[in-house]
């Protein structure tokens, strides 16, 4: 690990940077460290690669006053962290990941339907060659990538569109499932062993969603997608037969958005 950073600030005309502790920055800012324990030399140099210190009048010039310490303080605040090659990695690492999520959420492969598994992406990403940069932002690499990603695997945004249907002894838990994966009935209808109610959310949350109603509900529901088969209502002869293991997954439908 380097021995230090550089912060840098531009204020006019002029260009200000400070030597301080790797990864010491963000907790000066919270209040987490004091100034003599972030700060490697109380210096203000116009460029440290140089060793060009910057003299009273270039302070004066940038923050209007000559005291070093509450210059220093003013580039702690609001200057640029360079981070170390172990921060750039971690960070370029975190938005890759961004992006694979994303796709892997709101899109689907056309042909079977169903979410591309995060590895096929990840290849995908790979195989484009494509360079994450950590300083652009997420929604604009996701863009890019979505224009070129067809290129490599089949790709189109969907919903799954379906019918959930619940006995009444669970319709009080329903909610809270629903609103954990953003989801809105868009009709209901009450019967006497239940409630059927038309629901759509994204293919990225179909798996995690049956996990939770299985969980939930033992397996005592049914969603039949758009399209496709459904889960399987449990009954006690089934639940018994499966173990109490709720109801076999089915296929799916979409809605092309």
């Amino acid at each position: 690990m380097s021995a230090f950073q550089i912060v840098r600030l531009k204020r006019g005309k002029g260009q200000y940077e400070v030597m301080v502790k790797p990864g010491t920055v963000m907790q000066y800012r919270k209040g987490e460290l004091g100034f003599d324990n972030v700060v490697v030399l109380e210096e203000i140099f116009k460029n440290q690669t140089k060793a060009e210190k910057a003299s009273a009048s270039d302070l004066v010039a940038g923050f209007e006053t000559d005291n070093l310490r509450q210059c220093i303080e003013i580039v702690l605040q609001k200057g640029d962290v360079q981070l170390t090659a172990a921060e750039r990695k971690a960070k370029v690492d975190n938005k890759r990941r961004k992006i694979v999520h994303y796709i892997h959420k709101y899109y689907v492969n056309p042909q079977s339907k169903l979410p591309h598994p995060v590895a096929r992406i990840e290849n995908a990403l790979e195989e484009m060659r494509y360079r994450v940069d950590g300083d652009t932002p997420t929604e604009r690499q996701i863009q890019d990538v979505l224009k070129r990603l067809p290129e490599f695997i089949p790709i189109t945004k969907m919903e799954i569109i379906g019918r959930l249907s619940v006995p009444h002894k669970h319709m009080g838990q329903v909610p809270s499932v629903l609103r954990k994966y953003n989801i809105n009935a868009s009709s209901e209808r009450w019967g006497d062993e239940g409630c059927v109610m038309e629901i759509s959310l994204v293919p990225g949350d179909y798996d995690a969603f049956l996990g939770d109603m299985n969980t939930t509900f033992a397996g005592e529901y049914q969603f039949e997608v758009e399209g496709g088969a459904g889960t399987s209502l449990s009954s006690s002869s089934s639940s018994s037969s499966e173990g109490g293991k709720g109801g076999k997954r089915g296929g799916r439908g979409g809605k092309r958005k």
